[in-house]
């Protein structure tokens, strides 16, 4: 018997219909990905997706053009509006401009590894999201001392995850690890949680004893890490959404001493569009995309960070090198 159940993403909400024994999987996953599970809610659906498993074998259409490959899935679009992800055995058709997803989940989905679980989910639902105005960032999100948030932008292994954690530690409340979503208000740039999940790499758990972790994962690219439950440790400090005021794009280099430079505007929105999940960008969303990014750098100072060795020991250091830089740029820093 099909069932229905809400889900909240700030004022978005979908609707999930699905069999009710198999639930809790779902339940599991939307939550990762920052959905809350709600009774009822004061603003009207804006997602529909229905679920069904066991299913026979569904057939891509004939006429579909692919255009995303991946090690987890493959992506299709039929004349430009639906749009096709599978693993081979489970399908996500995505109909965007209906707001709309029909997923069918084969037998054998839940005993694949979490991540690709997580990646399949998230990434059709990123694909729904984009018309309704929420664009998808690499960055570790947290929301510093001084009121405002910061945004870690990078690629896997830059750092983002190692000095958030720093940060965290250092009393900062903190959104999300691998990704945030950026959203334009009247009043400014917001950014929201999207990936709850924090990782780490598995040969470096030892310095990560105050979290529980989880069994160790291969991650997209060959490497090997484990979930920390970041929410568990420090519960009070997170946060569901922020308005960056600073943006940094870390990379990790072999110096001792880390340093902190501002960069241009036109570097930083280069940096931020590869950075923003390009396999999803279409035509009819790209101009509400660039219009946020664009109103990010207008409200976001913009520095890239040379992590060294002494940030690897000593994330926290991070706050003393953007005051630096706060100071040589504007003669203003954070607290």
């Amino acid at each position: 018997m099909e069932k229905s159940a809400l889900y909240a993403l700030a004022d978005r909400v979908l609707e999930l219909r699905t069999q009710h024994p198999r639930r809790y999987n779902l339940d599991r996953l939307l939550k990762d990905l920052s959905w809350v599970r709600i009774r009822s809610s004061s603003h009207r659906t804006t997602l529909y997706l229905s679920v069904s498993y066991d299913c026979p074998t569904f057939k891509i259409p004939t006429d579909a053009h692919e255009v995303l490959r991946t090690d987890d899935f493959l992506g299709f679009t039929v004349a430009g509006s639906d749009y096709y992800l599978t693993d081979g055995a489970s399908v996500f058709h995505l109909r965007p401009a209906q707001r709309e997803g029909y997923v069918r989940i084969s037998p054998g989905f839940f005993s694949k590894p979490n991540i690709a679980q997580a990646n399949f989910w998230c990434f059709g639902l990123l694909r729904l999201l984009r018309p309704l105005g929420l664009y998808s960032l690499h960055a570790a999100g947290l929301s510093a001392k001084f009121g405002g948030g910061i945004l870690i932008v990078g690629p896997p292994g830059s750092g983002k995850s190692t000095l958030a954690i720093g940060l965290i530690r250092a009393g900062w409340s903190y959104l999300s690890d691998d990704a945030v979503f950026l959203r334009l208000r009247s009043e400014a740039v917001e950014a929201l949680a999207c990936r709850r999940s924090f990782h780490i790499d598995a040969a470096q758990s030892f310095n990560y004893s105050d979290f529980v972790q989880s069994e160790e994962e291969t991650d997209l690219n060959g490497g090997r890490r484990c979930r920390v439950a970041v929410e568990d440790t420090y519960p009070r400090q997170y946060v569901s959404h922020c308005l960056p005021r600073i943006v940094v794009f870390p990379r990790i280099t072999h110096r001792h001493e880390s340093a902190v430079k501002s960069i241009d505007s036109i570097r930083a929105l280069g940096m931020l569009l590869a950075q923003s999940a390009p396999q999803l960008f279409d035509r009819s969303t790209m101009k509400g995309h660039m219009a946020v990014l664009k109103g990010l750098l207008k409200q976001a100072e913009t520095y890239e960070l040379d992590a060294g060795t002494d940030l690897y020991h000593e994330p926290r250091k991070l706050i003393e090198l953007l005051r630096k830089a706060q100071v040589k740029r504007n003669g203003t820093h954070c607290h």
